[in-house]
C-alpha cells in the first residue's frame, strides 16, 4: 500500500508541473490544457484520497483549485501598453 501512495504523490507532483507549465501556451491552447487538467484530475483526486487518505484528497483539491483558478485570473487581469 505504501507503494501506491508514494505513486500516486508522484502522479499528482506531475500534474501540478503540468499546470505550471500550461501557463506557456497560447490562450486558445491554454483554455483546452485547462479542461484536459480539471478532467484529468478528478480521478487522479479520487485515487490519491484512496491511496493517502481524506486529509492528503483534500489539501490536493485545495491546492489544484487555487493553481488552476489563479492561472485564468492571472491572464485577465493583465493590460495591453
Amino acid at each position: 500500500m505504501m507503494h501506491s501512495a508514494v505513486l500516486a504523490l508522484a502522479v499528482v507532483a506531475g500534474w501540478l508541473l503540468l499546470v505550471r507549465l500550461a501557463r506557456t501556451l497560447g490562450r486558445r491552447q491554454r483554455q483546452r490544457a485547462l479542461w484536459a487538467l480539471i478532467i484529468s484530475g478528478v480521478p487522479l483526486l479520487g485515487w490519491l484520497t484512496y491511496a493517502c487518505g481524506p486529509w492528503a484528497g483534500i489539501g490536493f483539491l485545495s491546492l489544484g483549485l487555487l493553481v488552476l483558478v489563479r492561472l485564468p485570473m492571472r491572464s485577465r487581469t493583465r493590460t495591453a501598453p
